[in-house]
């Protein structure tokens, strides 16, 4: 059976959704498309629907993924605009794409997200521009611990790449982090982060966006739709 894969934007009120909320009205908005879904078997069965990495509630996401397996071949730009009419305010269709047999999943094509951290300006002194390279770069580890099960984590080692662009209104963080194998809980890395650079509060997740998911290759990062870009490229 042809398999497929769809580009989605989170945005707008709809970040508010947790992901549980997002998986169900994107399985009722294909159920709805009219598109020849396939199901699973038994007594319970569902579309054959895979998603990426889940967003925090408040987390807007300009660039999120899912599979799909279909009984019979599909115009891609038609069913995109089907699934697309179903959507509910806040939740995009962005693209659309066949994918070749035995691709991988997602979970295989996703090992990094990009996070965009919006800054108020009496958050970034001229001094912590310089402040996040000396701190990816020193020895210390960051240790945090989660507070639901007690594991600790190495922060630092679930960041990959990070910056602050000063903008006319503030500023805007950057970071590049695991995912997966490696990965750290956002709410840790940013709690993180700001101890370190001296803030008095952590972001709230309706200043957080995130950006893209992909997989690093080469110094590239190759999104799940086979787009290679470089590093902060949008």
């Amino acid at each position: 059976m042809p398999k497929y894969r769809i580009a989605y934007a989170k945005i707008d009120l709809a970040r508010f959704l947790s992901h549980l909320e997002v998986l169900r009205t994107l399985n009722r908005a294909l159920r709805r498309s009219g598109l020849p879904l396939a199901y699973t078997e038994g007594f319970n069965p569902h579309p054959k629907v895979s998603f990426g990495p889940s967003l925090g509630v408040g987390v807007a996401g300009l660039n999120e993924y899912f599979d799909l397996e279909l009984e019979q071949a599909v115009p891609l730009k038609q069913s995109l605009d089907r699934v697309g009419r179903q959507f509910p305010q806040g939740l995009v269709a962005k693209a659309m794409a066949a994918l070749p047999p035995f691709a991988s999943g997602l979970s295989r094509v996703i090992d990094c997200a990009w996070y965009r951290v919006a800054l108020p300006p009496q958050a970034v002194p001229d001094g912590r521009l310089r402040l996040l390279k000396d701190l990816r770069e020193s020895a210390e580890p960051w240790l945090r611990k989660r507070q639901k099960d007690g594991k600790v984590f190495d922060v630092k080692r679930g960041i990959l790449d990070g910056r602050i662009v000063p903008r006319p209104q503030g500023a805007v963080l950057d970071l590049l982090v695991k995912v997966g194998e490696g990965e750290v809980p956002l709410r840790l890395v940013l709690e993180a982060l700001w101890e370190k650079l001296g803030g008095a509060e952590p972001p709230l997740p309706a200043m957080v966006t995130r950006v893209g998911l992909y997989r690093l290759r080469g110094g590239q990062l190759v999104t799940p739709l086979g787009e290679t870009r470089g590093l902060w490229e949008e």
